[in-house]
C-alpha cells in the first residue's frame, strides 16, 4: 500500500519474540512499511499505580516517546501490562492523533487461542499506528478504526483498514 524509505520500528518489552515477529508481518501486510523490531527483556519499572493494580498509558506513553531513530517514521511498543487511561477503566492502547509513537498491551487480549491472540495484538496494533497517521475512529463495521471497548468489539473487526480509511492514509503519505 505505502512505499517508504523510513521504517515502523516495533519493541516488545517483556513479551516473546514469535508475537514480535508476528505483529511486524502485520504491518508490513496492512500498511506497506518495512518494520525494524526490538525484543527487551527488562520492563519500564514507572507508571504503576497501585491502588487500581495498573499502569498509566500516559507514564509509558512519555517514556516511549523519548525513543527516536533517524529512520524512523513510526514507533509501537508492546507492554504486557493491564494500562489505563483518564477517564477509562483499562485500554488496550493509546496514541495521539497524528503523533510518532503507540503503545499497545497485551494485558487482556490474551487468549489460550494462540491464533486469536496474536490477531487481537495485530488489530490494536493497525489501530494504534492509524492514529499516529491521523485516522480518528471510524463508523465503518469491520474497519480496524472502528473504536473497541471490548473483547467482542475487538473480535468483531478485522485487521484491515476500509477503504475510506486507507484512501486518506495513501492520500497524506504517498
Amino acid at each position: 500500500m505505502l512505499e517508504s524509505k523510513k521504517f515502523v520500528y516495533l519493541i516488545a518489552f517483556g513479551l516473546e519474540k514469535r508475537l514480535l515477529l508476528g505483529v511486524s508481518k502485520n504491518i508490513k501486510e496492512v500498511f506497506g512499511f518495512e518494520v525494524r523490531t526490538s525484543h527487551v527483556e527488562t520492563i519500564p519499572n514507572f507508571g504503576y499505580e497501585p491502588s487500581r493494580g495498573q499502569y498509566r498509558a500516559d507514564a509509558l506513553l512519555e517514556y516511549i516517546s523519548r525513543l527516536y531513530y533517524p529512520d524512523m517514521l513510526k514507533l509501537v511498543a508492546l507492554f504486557p501490562f493491564d494500562l489505563y487511561h483518564e477517564g477509562f477503566n483499562f485500554v488496550f492502547g493509546v496514541a495521539p492523533l497524528g503523533g510518532s509513537h503507540a503503545l499497545v498491551s497485551t494485558y487482556r487480549l490474551y487468549d489460550g487461542d494462540e491464533r486469536l491472540y496474536f490477531e487481537r495484538v495485530c488489530k490494536e496494533v493497525n489501530h494504534e499506528l492509524g492514529h499516529t497517521f491521523g485516522l480518528p475512529h471510524c463508523k465503518r463495521q469491520g474497519c480496524v478504526m472502528n473504536f473497541s471497548n471490548s473483547l467482542w468489539e475487538v473480535d468483531r473487526k478485522t485487521r484491515f483498514l476500509c477503504e475510506r480509511c486507507k484512501d486518506v492514509i495513501s492520500t497524506r503519505f504517498s
